[in-house]
């Protein structure tokens, strides 16, 4: 099958499931064969059906919990939701994929629902830094002034150039982030989401000693992966593993932001590696 045919076998494969926490509705997808339960975490895509083919190639392995971020206020508030969510599905102890924004979701619930979470697998991500939060205020208030037929043509190509797949598969994704700024978000979800982004350097701050217990009596472990030319810049990404000394560390050369896309068999070997 082709990509196109593969997201629609997917999507219906894969349906959305409903749960309504603390007000707002949460949509998520479950599935595979697996006895161990592996939560993926989105980016700053939102949606739960980008990694589509990545869901297909750990199915036979796992049991998936794959959900989409409604429009909350906080990081806390995406945390507690997926929390709710593992409930609902009686996943007791999971291990967590986050990958971009999903890091930053996956850092706030591994501090507030440590006994969820057995396994922290944090991808071309960083932790909260306070000399951007001035940086991330101006962007935002830029941002919010773009009219959003402007600013959706803007973003898909942003998340294009992040993707960085391959030239045979770039007008598939082009139709996807078009149908993605299209049908499923609006400049309102990608505005809460930047205040979310804004809110996680102005209020958050991380050390390597938060995790202890979680590392120690929990049996927790947690796992890096990076790339050596990724919008997290050596700074970023050396303050990182400066918060999770014992973490194993992967660097992808040259594989930019989403190795998954960009370098997506070696990525899921570096992944099995982890996960096994």
């Amino acid at each position: 099958m082709n990509q196109e045919e593969r997201l629609r076998a997917f999507r219906a494969n894969y349906p959305n499931k409903s749960l309504a926490v603390a007000g707002v509705e949460w949509k998520y997808r479950v599935g595979g064969a697996g006895g161990r339960t592996l939560l993926i975490l989105p980016g700053g895509e939102l949606v739960n059906d980008m990694g589509f083919d990545l869901v297909a190639a750990l199915a036979p392995r796992f049991h998936i919990v794959y959900p989409a971020y409604p429009r909350v206020r906080s990081l806390d508030d995406l945390a507690d939701g997926v929390a709710a969510i593992l409930d609902a599905e009686n996943a007791p102890r999971v291990t967590v994929l986050g990958a971009s924004f999903g890091g930053a979701v996956a850092q706030c619930m591994v501090r507030r629902h440590q006994a969820k979470i057995e396994r922290l697998i944090l991808s071309n991500t960083g932790v909260p830094l306070a000399h951007l939060v001035r940086g991330r205020k101006i962007a935002n208030a830029v941002i919010a002034s773009i009219p959003w037929q402007v600013l959706r043509r803007a973003m898909a190509k942003s998340i294009l150039k992040l993707l960085g797949a391959p030239a045979g598969e770039l007008p598939f994704w082009r139709d996807y982030t078009k149908e993605l700024f299209a049908a499923q978000l609006g400049k309102a979800d990608v505005m809460a989401n930047l205040e979310i982004q804004y809110e996680y350097h102005l209020r958050y701050r991380f050390a390597p000693d938060d995790l202890a217990a979680w590392l120690g009596k929990m049996g927790g472990k947690a796992f890096v992966i990076e790339s050596d030319n990724d919008i997290f810049n050596a700074e970023r990404r050396k303050a990182l593993r400066d918060t999770y000394p014992q973490a194993p560390v992967y660097t992808f050369h040259g594989a930019g932001h989403a190795p998954g896309f960009s370098r997506a068999g070696e990525y899921l070997e570096v992944l099995g590696r982890f996960l096994d």
